[in-house]
């Protein structure tokens, strides 16, 4: 169907793809920058022959520029719906994670967190531009409120084609909302659903982004990562980057919090090779990143360590890992 406000951001994104101005963008066309302005802003479209130059110089056809496309319908068989947001799992924040969403939003993490990586990142702004050089479907998985990825892959292209999904409804609604003010691209989408059963068919997605998603899953990690291997397609990669606490870490912590921490995050000591090379992956290539420390952040094993009175080190690694 036709969208005056999807046409607007539609011309938005490409203008900015191409690197022009309104300003420029109204000279090649011989029109008003007002003119230009307008059409992006949804209140008016320019004539069959603007249309018809537009298409030829951005290469995309007049239906594309019009069409609200629900990318996830395709990929899921489910409407997106009215709010932007695909749903499936409840929209009712976890009653036992209400505490933490509302301090989220309260505190402004996400605001925080874009703005924090705006500034310069060597490796992540690295690993965001080798994503965003691919022109299909990227999936950033379980995005929590730093965004995993997705802010990066942003940074270095805009106008990148992402699915950004948590398990928390709250999150997904928080960047929904934030990303509509910051860029109102329309090539970003938001779902809300379990990453250990994920509603996508299968060999959809060119690119599974995970910045921390799988390490920080609440259910099976080898479950998260036979479904990311499911639903790439051939020739696909899961980008996958989290940490762990090893053996030396872990010796030299008080008795005490080694018992309380294999009793309630075992999982906090795996590196996940095993379980990525038999979710199917043959092709691994891992780089150790360096380390983080739990009093640096914001999660629930960060919670569980202040709990216990301990500063866990974790050691991180960025595996590349591609569907054959």
């Amino acid at each position: 169907m036709v969208n005056m406000g999807h046409f607007g951001k539609r011309i938005a994104a490409l203008r900015r793809k191409a690197g022009l101005s309104q300003t420029d963008l109204a000279e090649k066309l011989g029109v008003t920058s007002q003119a230009v302005s307008k059409w992006e802003c949804g209140n008016s479209v320019p004539d069959i022959d603007i249309l018809l130059e537009l298409s030829h110089m951005h290469k995309v056809t007049i239906n594309d520029m019009f069409e609200d496309v629900d990318l996830l319908y395709p990929l899921t068989g489910t409407q997106t719906g009215s709010s932007g947001i695909a749903y499936f799992a409840p929209e009712q924040e976890r009653e036992y994670n209400i505490e933490w969403a509302n301090a989220m939003q309260a505190d402004k993490w996400i605001q925080r967190n874009w703005e924090y990586t705006r500034t310069d990142h060597a490796y992540r702004d690295g690993i965001g531009k080798q994503i965003a050089s691919c022109d299909g479907v990227i999936l950033e998985l379980g995005a929590g409120p730093g965004g995993g990825f997705m802010p990066y892959i942003l940074k270095a292209n805009p106008n990148a084609t992402i699915i950004i999904n948590d398990l928390s409804p709250t999150v997904v609604r928080e960047w929904k909302c934030f990303l509509d003010r910051e860029l109102d691209s329309p090539n970003l989408y938001f779902a809300v659903f379990d990453f250990c059963h994920m509603p996508l068919k299968d060999n959809c997605i060119d690119i599974i982004s995970d910045g921390g998603g799988i390490g920080n899953c609440e259910g099976s990690k080898a479950k998260a990562l036979k479904e990311a291997y499911r639903v790439l397609k051939p020739g696909g990669k899961l980008i996958t980057s989290t940490g762990f606490v090893n053996r030396e870490t872990f010796a030299a912590l008080p008795v005490e919090a080694q018992k309380v921490l294999l009793e309630k995050r075992p999982d906090v000591f795996e590196d996940l090779y095993e379980d990525t090379v038999l979710a199917g992956f043959s092709k691994i290539d891992s780089v150790i990143s360096g380390c983080w420390y739990t009093d640096d952040d914001e999660s629930s094993i960060a919670d569980l360590a202040r709990s216990l009175g301990v500063n866990l080190k974790f050691t991180s690694y960025t595996r590349y890992c591609t569907k054959e």
